[in-house]
């Protein structure tokens, strides 16, 4: 059956949005400096037609076994790499390139392969690339190479990714993860050979002997804290409020940081003076999700989208100004309104239509520590639900992050309780505008779709649920990523119930325990099934018992497809299959494009 009028337009919206979050930001230039890879393997800029430094040259090569965009120099480098010769390509966005070349000192075991480039300073304080290899045995090695001068190899002493190199403070900071919890960085010394030293952060940004660390300490909220390479010391910024997304060195010599906070859902900025201790935020336009795409000597460059604000790219310059430049999604033409509300103590993200809601759809995130952003979250689909007079809660449900602590632990290992008051809070605020529970839909996707599923066995009176990539047997899930890495045991062990010996409703999240919906409420699984994160088997088990029960459940399997889409199809593809279901759901002249 081919889409109305309507679908095409929602589906355009979806198209456009994936193709630009695809699209990466190099440079500002009396406007952004966008490129994107093609289907020629090469990467075409879009340059602004009054700019002053870019090229005209508006495509590059990326030819080579690595590719690196250095931001200081506006350099895309590409490394190729033939055992221990290395040809390294530089092309500059001003048009400027030059090619060189380096030898590596032979493999102990084999040949060596590449696995990584950085960008890098040697002890001179120059520019230089440091390759990560490998050997036939599995020896990892840091090669340091330059033009024009003899490579340094440096043997790490512990595991990790290299995410920093400078030879002017003697300092590799290597990056380990460990799962669910904040990684262990580890702070090497190649030219002295001390002990490396260690820290457990997120790696926010480093620059000129100093790094920039998101900590998120046991039962309390993320800040920033700065470390200094040198004298492997640390201080606490008095960073803003809120929960810290991103943070970066601004590059220009004063040392000042620029901070993503989100607050009440929405995406702030600030500008951290570690001078005078001065914290600004920033002027910004409305509110939405913003994301750091650059940081380089000239200014830090950030993509930001909003539900109903379209999207934009903002410039900060070496001053502090703001530039900005309208995106591809266009502000949303109704007059819809969006305001972050409590529902007792429930937080959420409120869309209402532009005439009283004739149906609602509570919307859950993955996770669960995670939380609901004002983003184009589902591809656009709450601009679809709006203009069909649908409210939308996007709910930061207990468990989920950006509201401390307490919020955060508040529903474990009792997710029934705690989401129970979440859901009856909800209920409650659609009765105001004349929505009662037969008018709601539960969206949910990954862990969020466990929640919906869950939502409707709490409660029988609700519509019903859509469920995407959905996380349906916590034990399972859990016991499967244990044996990917150990960390993950005690990480769901505090949060979940997970004994054997415990009942279906004492897991909770048990596909036993999900399968007791009610025979009047819709219920559509959607799952790829390629999954490499939740188990479509899980979802065509629960699929089958409740069919077994006489339910109306209905399993849309998109073959081949991962968690999330990978490409424009399978974004377009899911996106049909959540609003069609969305629609029979509710019962509003759905449109079947989902396929079992």
């Amino acid at each position: 059956m081919p889409l109305p009028d309507a679908a095409r337009s929602r589906r355009h919206l979806a198209e456009t949005f994936f193709t630009e979050r695809g699209r990466f930001l190099l440079s500002w230039d009396e406007g952004p400096v966008l490129g994107t890879v093609q289907d020629d393997g090469a990467l075409h800029l879009d340059v602004p037609a009054d700019a002053q430094r870019a090229s005209t040259d508006t495509r590059i090569g990326l030819d080579g076994d690595a590719v690196l965009y250095v931001e200081s120099r506006e350099v895309l480098v590409t490394v190729q790499m033939d055992d221990a010769e290395v040809v390294v390509a530089e092309s500059g966005l001003s048009g400027r390139s030059q090619r060189w070349h380096a030898t590596l000192p032979p493999a102990e075991h084999g040949h060596w392969t590449l696995t990584d480039v950085v960008d890098a300073w040697d002890e001179e304080g120059a520019h230089c690339l440091v390759l990560t290899v490998e050997d036939g045995a599995g020896s990892v090695e840091f090669h340091q190479i330059g033009a024009g001068k003899p490579a340094r190899a440096h043997r790490p002493r512990v595991p990790g990714q290299l995410v920093y190199w400078d030879l002017r403070c003697d300092a590799a900071v290597l990056r380990e993860d460990r799962g669910p919890w904040d990684s262990r960085l580890h702070l090497e010394r190649p030219l002295s050979k001390a002990t490396p030293q260690a820290v457990e952060a997120r790696w926010a940004d480093g620059w000129e002997g100093h790094g920039l660390l998101i900590e998120t300490p046991s039962g309390s909220a993320s800040r920033l804290v700065g470390w200094d390479l040198a004298a492997h010391s640390r201080i606490t910024i008095a960073g803003p409020a809120g929960h810290i997304d991103a943070a970066r060195f601004t590059r220009e010599g004063s040392g000042r940081v620029l901070v993503v906070a989100t607050v009440e859902g929405s995406d702030t900025l600030h500008l951290w003076n570690p001078d005078d201790d001065e914290n600004v935020q920033l002027p910004l336009d409305g509110t939405g999700r913003l994301r750091i795409r650059t940081a380089g000597s000239r200014g830090i460059g950030i993509y930001r989208v909003s539900t109903l604000g379209g999207s934009s790219w903002i410039w900060l310059d070496q001053d502090g100004n703001l530039h900005r430049s309208g995106g591809e999604i266009p502000r949303h033409g109704g007059q819809a309104t969006l305001s972050h509300v409590w529902y007792g103590r429930t937080p959420a993200l409120r869309y209402l239509p532009e005439q009283p809601p004739v149906a609602a759809v509570v919307s859950l995130h993955g996770g669960p520590e995670s939380l609901e952003r004002d983003e184009l979250r589902w591809d656009g689909l709450y601009r679809e639900l709006l203009d069909a007079g649908v409210a939308v809660i996007g709910l930061n449900y207990c468990g989920s992050t950006g509201y401390g602590p307490l919020h955060a632990q508040r529903a474990w290992k009792t997710w029934t309780t705690a989401f129970r008051e979440d859901v009856e809070s909800c209920i409650a605020a659609a009765a105001e505008w004349g929505v009662g529970p037969a008018g709601i839909a539960l969206l949910g996707g990954s862990f969020g779709g466990a929640l919906a599923l869950l939502g409707c066995v709490l409660r029988h009176d609700l519509a019903g649920a859509v469920a995407s990539a959905p996380l349906i047997d916590i034990r399972r899930h859990a016991e499967r990523a244990a044996a990917a890495d150990p960390s993950y045991r005690d990480w769901f062990g505090a949060r979940f119930e997970l004994a054997a010996s415990a009942t279906p409703a004492q897991r909770v999240f048990d596909p036993g325990h999900l399968c007791a919906t009610d025979p009047g409420q819709r219920v559509f699984l959607v799952h790829g099934s390629e999954d490499e994160v939740t188990q479509w088997q899980h979802s065509k088990r629960a699929a089958d018992e409740a069919v077994r029960r006489e339910l109306p459940w209905t399993l849309v399997t998109e073959a081949g497809a991962g968690h999330v889409p990978a490409d424009l199809d399978e974004a377009e593809h899911r996106y049909r299959n959540i609003h069609s279901a969305l629609l029979q759901v509710l019962g509003m002249d759905p449109v079947t494009e989902a396929t079992s």
